[in-house]
């Protein structure tokens, strides 16, 4: 299998670097909010939809204009790729993914006034993601490993961080990129990585009967099997519930799906 990887480098631009990169992220986020008013207003006042293709040919014209020539003093392509990412964003909105797109502030993460001054920028924040993404990398390489077949719930984090009281904690266990690096390190390393169903009842069945009590609120962190009298604690049970239907279908193909690719 060809398989392709990315490498991140911090990069520490010159003082030179530093004055066209924000000359150049000034460009782009101008391109997109100029766009996004266009599109809004041709919505609301004419009931007209501009695509992508309609705010490129309107940028072109924009570039020509005697107040706008300061657009062509930076690279044409991030300033096009910026209506690039205002198409995404109304397309996830359409979708219903997201919200209506709103204007860039230079003080946004993704904005020059970031990138010049990203390494004063919320220092505790930033040391708390790489803390987060290093042990989740280490994590998942350990179980990769030690392990030819892994079975996980293929739980559905965009609806779980709908609850408010939830959200932030689900956030912060990153569930979702730790998913993400199992699957490329199984596809890597040729190892099976198995998806059960978000349904499949992993924390109201018994792991050692098989009986599937009626309700299992949130709230309640250890029970006792009515039926065979086990005490459970509710996450060792789902989680060797979880192996048992996952080794299930590595063997047999039951009726527990695996993880699509």
């Amino acid at each position: 299998m060809d398989v392709k990887r990315a490498y991140r480098f911090r990069f520490y631009p010159t003082p030179e670097q530093a004055v066209m990169l924000a000359r150049t992220f000034g460009c782009a986020r101008f391109a997109y909010n100029h766009m996004l008013r266009r599109r809004t207003d041709a919505w609301h006042q004419r009931q007209e939809r501009m695509g992508y293709h309609e705010t490129s040919a309107a940028l072109t014209v924009l570039k020509k204009a005697d107040e706008y020539t300061w657009l062509n003093e930076v690279s044409s392509v991030p300033v096009q790729q910026a209506l690039c990412h205002l198409q995404t964003a109304f397309t996830n909105f359409f979708a219903k993914r997201a919200k209506y797109p709103t204007f860039r502030s230079k003080h946004d993460k993704q904005s020059a006034e970031y990138t010049t001054s990203a390494f004063k920028w919320d220092g505790v924040t930033l040391k708390s993601a790489d803390a987060r993404r290093d042990f989740l990398h280490k994590l998942s390489t350990r179980l990769i490993n030690e392990n030819q077949v892994i079975a996980i719930e293929s739980l559905s984090v965009s609806h779980m961080q709908k609850s408010r009281r939830r959200a932030k904690s689900i956030s912060d266990a990153s569930w979702s990129e730790f998913t993400r690096q199992l699957e490329y390190k199984a596809q890597w390393y040729g190892r099976t990585l198995i998806g059960i169903d978000r349904w499949y009842p992993s924390s109201k069945r018994c792991s050692d009967c098989g009986h599937t009590v009626a309700r299992m609120p949130l709230k309640v962190r250890a029970w006792t099997c009515p039926e065979c009298g086990a005490i459970h604690d509710r996450d060792i049970n789902a989680a060797c519930n979880v192996l048992a239907a996952g080794l299930a279908v590595s063997a047999h193909g039951e009726s527990v799906s695996p993880m699509s690719r």
